[in-house]
Parts: structure tokens; sequence; C-alpha cells
């Protein structure tokens, strides 16, 4: 088939596809919300946090298309990406996300294909724009954890001090709740409201545990489940629970100042080589090109795709110290 008019073809089907799923997910939302606002009625939540009854009242469905749903509930790369969009407070379904991947992958790759005509161009472009949703959720979840971890330290000093003063761990967790910033506040107010409506505390703080993929957060899960398992002063253990923390802060602040160089010397090798291309385009247009058509010129640009990556990798693994 001719090239001229495969790509206009792909771009109508993309867009008849992506209007009627919009369509479905307009409609399926609008129906998702008038069952939840029954539901925020029927059930007396009256008193809890609002931050927390909207993850709380929420339905476990991966899809509002059931089809996709069914699909989505069979494979373990779903619940995986499930998790990686609730650690990142991103407000999407693993299906409509899916669809948002191929969607910005197939754009990509159509661009490319409709400004250089090549295949082996358009491929590569079409992977790399595919992982702009993935890393901007892990970006975003990276920012939320360390957000909580900075916080951390002080809502532990606030627990203490709460229990110190004769309250019940629930209550303590309670006024966390109430006094912390997002994300501490909100993540111990689903804590709370889960406790208060029936769930296990310890099934809630491995609940908590999963929401937030911090080591910080689950030494003091550790302490808090083995305490109530064992027996033991809470409030001294949550002490020595904020002084290792704070000790951990300390030496991974020191490990970052001795990897900046590093790590930036890794920033500059990984944009250099785009930055020189994009260079050599502007002042002659015809070299990549030539290249590209080239077998010979299309291994080496092959090869020193993979090396950059491999570089860039192995760089990453010799700075990444786990404290």
């Amino acid at each position: 088939m001719n090239l001229q008019l495969l790509i206009p073809s792909i771009a109508t089907s993309l867009v008849v596809i992506c209007v009627s799923l919009g369509v479905i997910l307009i409609v399926s939302r609008y129906i998702n919300n008038r069952v939840r606002d029954r539901l925020q009625d029927v059930i007396s939540v009256h008193n809890g946090d609002d931050r927390a009854k909207s993850v709380i009242l929420r339905d476990m469905d991966l899809s509002s298309i059931p089809f996709v749903n069914d699909l989505l509930k069979h494979t373990t790369w779903a619940r995986k990406i499930e998790r990686l969009l609730a650690q990142a407070d991103f407000p999407m379904r693993v299906g409509s996300f899916v669809m948002l991947t191929l969607f910005v992958g197939s754009l990509g790759a159509l661009a490319a294909m409709m400004l250089s005509n090549m295949l082996l161009v358009a491929l590569p472009a079409g992977a790399v724009m595919a992982l702009l949703p993935l890393g901007y959720v892990r970006y975003r979840k990276m920012k939320r954890t360390r957000r909580f971890e900075s916080q951390f330290p002080d809502t532990l000093d606030m627990l203490t001090n709460a229990l110190r003063a004769g309250m019940a761990l629930p209550v303590a967790i309670q006024v966390v709740a109430e006094e912390s910033p997002d994300p501490v506040g909100r993540e111990f107010a689903i804590l709370f409201e889960e406790n208060r409506l029936g769930l296990d505390l310890r099934d809630a703080l491995k609940k908590l545990a999963e929401r937030v993929d911090s080591p910080e957060l689950h030494l003091f899960v550790i302490a808090v489940t083995m305490q109530r398992e064992t027996g033991g002063n809470l409030v001294e253990i949550l002490e020595g629970t904020a002084a290792v923390i704070r000790d951990r802060f300390r030496i991974l602040g020191d490990v970052r100042s001795m990897t900046g160089q590093a790590r930036l010397s890794g920033i500059i090798l990984g944009v250099l080589p785009l930055v020189v291309a994009g260079f050599v385009t502007v002042i002659t247009p015809d070299y990549l090109p030539g290249l590209a058509s080239d077998p010979v010129g299309r291994n080496l640009i092959v090869a020193a795709v993979l090396l950059q990556l491999s570089g860039y990798m192995l760089m990453r693994r010799i700075i990444s110290i786990k404290v």
C-alpha cells in the first residue's frame, strides 16, 4: 500500500477510535458519579475526612468499559500499574491510562512517519512517546513520596506527643490526619477512616504502606505492627523510629552531595548526543538522512543508541547508593 494513503488512513482510524472511546468514558463516568453520590448519601460518613472519602468510596474496576475491565483483571501488570497510579495520586483508571499510552505512542509514530517517511525512525519515536505517560506518573510518585518523607519525622513527633498525652493510637492517628498537610494528612485520614469503618488496624497499615512506597513508612508500619503483637512502649518505639529516619535523611543528603557531580555528568552525556544531532541537522540537513538510508549507517545508528543507553544505565547504577 502506498505510504501517502496509509498515513491518512491510520490518522482517521485513530481519531474515530479515540472519539468513540472518549464518548463511552464520559457516559460511564457520569453514571458512576451518580452512583457515587447516592452511596455518599446512604453511607453515614459525614464525620469523616473529605480527603478520605474519595479513596474509601471507590469501585475496584480497572476500566469503565466492561470487556476491557475483564481483560485487565487477569493480568498482573495491570495491578502493578494500578498501584503505581495510586502511589502517584493520579486520578485515572488503568484502562484509561493504557489507552492514553497507546494513543500517545501512535501519535508519536505517526508524526515521525509523516516527517521522515522512514519506518526505522517512526517505531523508536513511537516507543519513546509511549513511555512519556509512564515517566510522568513515576515523576509524580517520586515527588509525592519525597514530600511525604520530608513531613514524616514531624508526623511521628506529633503522634508521639498525642500518645504521651494519654490518647489511644486511633485517636492519635485522627489528630495527625487533621493537623498535618497533604499528603501525610490525606493518607492518615484514609488510615483512620478505614479503621473506623471496621478494617483491622494492621490491615489498614499494610494498605497505607502499599499506597506510599516509602522505606520510612514501612519502618513505621513494621514497628507499630510488632508492638501490637508483642507489646512494649509504643512511645519509645516511635521516638526511636523517628531518630533512625532522621539519621537516614542526614546520610542520604551526604550521599547526594558526594554523587552530585556524577549525576550531572550523566545528564550531560545523555543530552549531548541529541544536541549534536540537532546541530548537525540544522547545519547539514542531508547528513543524517543519508546516514540512515545506508545499511551500514543504520547499523551504526542502532549501535550508537544501544551504547548510549547502556552507558547511561551503567552510570545510574554506579551512583545509585542504597541507604
